[in-house]
């Protein structure tokens, strides 16, 4: 089973809207693949979800903030990563994911972040978009 961890963007794209990323969290649901994630980004996930643009969205999803937030916390696995990486410089943000993966041993990390896309692999963990990792899941 592949161990996968999704940034931010990608967790509120498979909560809010319909498409590839909705489609691997329900992989996670029916533990087809193994969701991990950790404090900081569940944290940063409840941040990113109080904006104004998503709860509108929420709204329309009949979800609130934390109804959106306890559906990812039950289907992954709550991992504390026990060290710091600072690979991306512009966005430091995007190393809590970093850590996430390496902690968790994960096999992909799913993201359309460009910082993140763009080192395609850290620590033997691959890195690519929702769109990749369904095509690479069905062959």
């Amino acid at each position: 089973m592949k161990k996968v961890v999704f940034d931010t963007n990608t967790l509120i794209s498979g909560l809010l809207w319909d498409g590839n990323e909705a489609g691997i969290i329900e992989k996670a649901e029916r533990k087809e693949i193994q969701l991990f994630i950790s404090q900081k980004l569940i944290d940063e996930l409840e941040g990113v979800l109080r904006r104004k643009k998503f709860l509108k969205r929420l709204e329309g999803k009949e979800y609130t903030v934390n109804e959106a937030v306890v559906k990812i916390v039950l289907i992954a696995t709550l991992i504390e990563p026990a060290f710091k990486i600072n690979a991306i410089e512009e966005d430091p943000d995007d190393n809590r994911v970093l850590e996430c993966a390496v902690s968790a041993k994960a096999d992909v990390i799913i993201s359309g972040d460009s910082h993140l896309l763009n080192l395609k692999n850290y620590s033997g963990i691959d890195i690519m978009s929702a769109g990749a990792f369904i095509k690479q899941m069905t062959r």
